[in-house]
């Protein structure tokens, strides 16, 4: 039998990402939850955004509320600087950058029980090489500020750019940008600080008007399998590992045995990668469940250095 690593989760043609900077607005996370939590009890898709925070801006409640929403699993963890006050380029020493990375790791996974901090964004937009080179010690990505959706090709460590929210813009330049990202085949990351019912224009802010289109339509995109809704952490991690691994499939007279190996650190790169399979033939997997070929094919998940059993 023949397969491939699917490029992203389940066979999706493109993915999307929002992160949501700073982690202190608590209003404006709460109705992203509910839009979400709205989304999954209509059609059990989870869509997970990313709380890129600040540590100097968490207190207590927004604390327990974090550890709650992240524990459901709506969100992930990104870290965004300590303070706020930095930018990683050669204006700040370097000794500084390395601090800052470190500890905004440490103190984010130590406020946040069962919680690691993969991703980096960068506080005021750009960085440049020297940010970086600092950065990739700490961290399997950054988002850089930068306009573009992200084509996954020869990814190594990943800077990421963005499509930036703003109260100006309408619905259909948010849609447009998820249909780019759609026909490009690509990952488009966008950033946000908050959503909100007010008119005036705030920094990063979306309308929540508009933000309630993009969910609808990113839902329908997700339900034909055209987008993967998720967030930071999870797609640089996928696509790291489905960009390193490779697959080998051993065919016996009763089983499949699909294998995938992975040179990256296993600690961290332990996502599992949607493995889709051509046969005519139904299998079973390790459950008894028996798979049924759609269209000459059938997915399964498969951990990186880890291999399934399939029954004939």
């Amino acid at each position: 039998m023949t397969g491939r690593i699917c490029r992203y989760k389940n066979g999706a043609r493109s993915a999307f990402t929002f992160v949501f900077d700073d982690g202190c607005y608590k209003e404006s996370t709460l109705d992203v939850y509910k839009i979400f939590k709205g989304i999954y009890e209509e059609t059990g898709i989870k869509f997970k955004a990313t709380s890129a925070q600040t540590v100097d801006f968490i207190n207590e409640d927004l604390k327990k509320m974090w550890q709650g929403l992240l524990d459901e699993g709506y969100f992930d963890l990104a870290s965004h600087s300590i303070t706020h006050c930095i930018t990683y380029n050669s204006t700040t020493p370097v000794d500084k950058l390395e601090y800052d990375a470190r500890e905004t790791k440490a103190r984010l996974e130590a406020m946040y029980k069962g919680h690691r901090s993969l991703v980096h964004a960068t506080p005021g937009g750009g960085s440049d090489e020297i940010g970086c080179q600092v950065l990739k010690k700490y961290y399997i990505a950054n988002r850089n500020g930068k306009d573009g959706i992200n084509i996954p090709d020869k990814i190594d460590w990943y800077d990421v750019g963005t499509f930036t929210a703003m109260l100006k813009r309408g619905s259909e330049e948010y849609i447009d940008n998820i249909n780019k990202t759609i026909e490009n085949g690509g990952w488009s990351v966008q950033i946000n600080h908050w959503i909100t019912k007010k008119t005036e224009d705030i920094f990063h802010s979306q309308s929540y008007y508009t933000f309630v289109d993009q969910c609808n339509y990113l839902k329908e995109k997700a339900l034909d399998s055209e987008i993967w809704v998720t967030g930071f952490s999870d797609a640089s991690l996928y696509l790291q590992e489905a960009e390193r691994s490779t697959l080998e499939i051993t065919e016996a007279a009763d089983k499949v045995l699909v294998s995938l190996k992975c040179p990256l650190e296993s600690e961290v790169y332990n996502y599992p990668l949607t493995v889709e399979i051509d046969t005519l033939l139904p299998l079973k997997n390790e459950k008894g469940d028996t798979l049924t070929p759609v269209n000459g094919q059938i997915r399964i998940s498969v951990a990186p250095n880890a291999t399934v059993t399939l029954w004939k």
